[in-house]
């Protein structure tokens, strides 16, 4: 068939290029008409595609370990195999003081034994130390030395070995300073049960122990006196453990006995008991054992009285404390405060200069 040239046909496609242009993405009625288109589909019930939910990724595997061959030293409480740490977390802070019963008592005989020898070895170096001829510098000066002459021949035959040979970071610097920390925070704990002061009656039976103690001191020297805490230390908790009903029953006995006699006294004559000697005494002690019978006849007239009556004491000191604090401690700790400030006496950072 013979195909005729239309005049129409080339208007029609002038009229289709010229409505693509005006619906092309530039146009503003190409918005439009999508928007239009959108609205129809979701108002007809046009199929959409469901939205997928947001799954998180799964995390990654982690390798299997066998708990046979971890190690835990963080365990709370401890046990046998995983022994509790000195440098543990802050959470997992050790009990002192049942730590030094059961040492002391022999609860734990590897351990106990462990000190027990190594108080003996140290008590052995000190009595060294103080029945030496040699001054404390001159020892110390002739130890280091005699380190000092041992690296050399060692760095002489082993130069790479005696290199690695640092102190820094070596086992024994760390287990020394964990022992000293541990040490100290048993300290910081025995003072902290003994030496508080809260409580009248214990606060009296070890001022009257330790005023014992320095008697004891006098007569005998330094050197014995370490020897005899230590070996009682190790040896009279474990005596009265095994022997405690017998020596329960003794005690028991002849302090009821003692308790029944002092408690038929009056109160006052039962002070003058107890004050009267001591205060003939102060005469004829040294100064430091007046004071320290002063405060054996204070602490035991705190714990003679009664609850209310040492309550009106408080009250009446209570002004001489206030103005005490005002006059003296405030502006003392002001003072300070001010010098250290001033003065840089703290290990403070470096304030910059401001031009």
């Amino acid at each position: 068939m013979t195909e005729y040239d239309l005049p129409g046909k080339d208007a029609t496609g002038k009229l289709l290029d010229n409505a693509r242009k005006v619906i092309s993405s530039d146009s503003p009625l190409s918005s439009a008409f999508k928007q239009t288109a959108t609205e129809m589909k979701t108002a007809f019930g046009s199929p959409q595609p469901d939205s997928t939910p947001d799954v998180p990724e799964a995390p990654a595997a982690s390798p299997e370990v066998n708990p046979a061959k971890q190690l835990d030293f963080n365990v709370n409480p401890p046990t046998p195999a995983t022994p509790a740490m000195m440098a543990s977390t802050a959470g997992d802070m050790l009990d002192y003081n049942a730590f030094i019963s059961d040492t002391i008592l022999w609860n734990n005989k590897v351990r106990s034994a462990f000190y027990f020898v190594c108080g003996l070895l140290a008590w052995l170096v000190v009595r060294a130390i103080l029945n030496s001829s040699v001054t404390f510098i001159t020892g110390l000066c002739y130890t280091l030395l005699i380190y000092l002459s041992f690296n050399f021949i060692r760095g002489a035959f082993a130069p790479r070995y005696q290199e690695r040979c640092n102190w820094t970071d070596s086992s024994i610097t760390h287990v020394l300073s964990a022992a000293l920390s541990g040490a100290a925070s048993a300290a910081a704990a025995l003072l902290d049960r003994h030496l508080k002061g809260l409580d009248p009656l214990h606060t009296l039976e070890v001022g009257l122990g330790l005023w014992l103690l320095s008697a004891a001191g006098r007569a005998l020297d330094a050197v014995t006196l370490l020897l005899l805490l230590h070996l009682g230390a190790f040896t009279v908790p474990l005596t009265y453990k095994v022997y405690k009903k017998p020596i329960d029953a003794v005690v028991a006995d002849v302090y009821n006995k003692a308790h029944t006699q002092f408690e038929k006294f009056d109160r006052r004559i039962r002070a003058v008991m107890v004050v009267g000697p001591l205060s003939v005494m102060f005469f004829l002690l040294s100064n430091m054992d007046r004071f320290v019978a002063g405060f054996v006849i204070l602490a035991y007239g705190r714990a003679l009285a009664k609850p209310d009556e040492y309550a009106t004491f408080q009250k009446r000191i209570e002004p001489v404390s206030k103005t005490i604090k005002k006059a003296v401690l405030t502006p003392m700790t002001n003072a300070a405060a001010n010098a250290m400030t001033k003065f840089d006496l703290t290990p403070t950072p470096r304030k910059q200069k401001i031009n």
